[in-house]
């Protein structure tokens, strides 16, 4: 789709097409920091080893190798035992030719539009890894995105600081893990909010962690994207900061 359409079209629905508080988060980013051993304490890990999946990736030859869980996993087993004291992260803003599924693509009047653009950070651990809150919140999302690529086990939290609000989200754990939260409840920094699961329940991916940040859940109630279509780049940059904002980790 033509970007000044897709700009045009989502201001019509929401009223904005850069977020108002995307600068005010920036600025209150700055002043903070957060430690990927609150979010993934029994790994003992502060460092990334950044591994890049675009349609450039050397790393993995495309669709067809991506979507080899089996053949993915023993490639990040080699990477991983090649960097140990590292986790292997990445994804933020990057274009990927992996998301093949059906609810992925829009139509419109001209053709089909792919969404490719993934909005979060992708944390690639063990299944049954146990995921934590990185700062108090509420629940406002809990939820079993049951369909092929979809998120499986997802949670979201609301987080108020300073004078405003934003949310994070937790993609690809077990559905009984985040179940245990009803939405409504209190969650303090560092408590367990998820399990990472396996391809079986999180949506069909070899075992890793979803992490996005929104400054705005926009009109979705019980899922929020988590790649975005490359017409709409811009606007959900703004809607999704980068999530190492919070973590200031070198290698990205």
């Amino acid at each position: 789709m033509d970007t000044a359409l897709a700009f045009q079209n989502f201001k019509n629905k929401y009223g904005f097409i850069i977020h108002p508080n995307a600068t005010k988060f920036k600025n209150w980013a700055a002043t903070e920091f957060f430690s990927l051993k609150t979010l993934f304490p029994t790994v003992h890990k502060n460092e990334i080893h950044h591994i890049d999946l675009s349609t450039s990736s050397a790393f993995i030859g495309g669709i067809e190798e991506f979507n080899d869980l089996a053949f993915f996993q023993k490639k990040l087993e080699a990477l991983q035992k090649k960097v140990p004291t590292k986790i292997i992260a990445g994804g933020y803003l990057e274009k990927r030719a992996l998301y093949t599924s059906d609810i992925y693509k829009r139509e419109y009047e001209n053709g089909v539009e792919r969404r490719n653009i993934h909005l979060g950070l992708d944390f690639w651990l063990p299944e049954k890894t146990p995921v934590h809150a990185l700062l108090d919140g509420e629940v406002v999302c809990v939820t079993e995105d049951a369909f092929h690529k979809g998120y499986g086990g997802l949670l979201i939290l609301k987080h108020r600081v300073a004078d405003f609000h934003f949310y994070t989200l937790y993609g690809h754990n077990t559905v009984k893990s985040v179940r245990k939260h009803p939405i409504g409840s209190t969650i303090k920094k560092g408590e367990q909010i998820a399990v990472l699961a396996n391809a079986a329940e999180n949506g069909d991916w070899v075992p890793h962690l979803h992490f996005e940040i929104m400054l705005s859940r926009l009109d979705y109630t019980d899922d929020f994207p988590g790649v975005a279509f490359e017409s709409e780049r811009a606007i959900w940059k703004s809607i999704c900061p980068d999530p190492n904002l919070l973590f200031k980790l070198k290698g990205f």
